[in-house]
């Protein structure tokens, strides 16, 4: 009977599977007015469309973390290659043709 819904104690919503709390949830949506659930329908969708906005966030700020960390890692990558090219005595006009860097940057390593 969904007139006494509001009667259900509520640790039976606490202890009831995602099966039943499904099926109870359609009972109440399906005991809502025409006005009320219109509400819950926008308020439904609006909901969707804010879980979608984190996701495309997520996303992107995943993207562009790896991203980051990609560059990091090639810049890293090259001062060690410029360090070891130091270490054994290479020219430094030749370490700047090839890693790209400044003379000063590869003073520095």
């Amino acid at each position: 009977n969904l007139g006494n819904m509001e009667f259900i104690d509520p640790s039976v919503y606490e202890r009831a599977d995602e099966g039943l709390r499904q099926l109870i949830k359609r009972a109440e949506v399906g005991a809502l007015s025409e006005k009320e659930y219109d509400q819950y329908e926008a308020s439904m969708k609006l909901l969707a469309d804010e879980i979608d906005m984190e996701k495309q966030g997520y996303e992107r700020g995943m993207a562009d973390g790896m991203q980051q960390g990609i560059a990091q890692g090639m810049q890293q990558g090259i001062a060690q290659v410029a360090k070891e090219m130091k270490q054994n005595k290479m020219p430094v006009e030749v370490i700047m043709e090839v890693t790209h860097l400044t003379k000063e940057e590869i003073d520095n390593l």
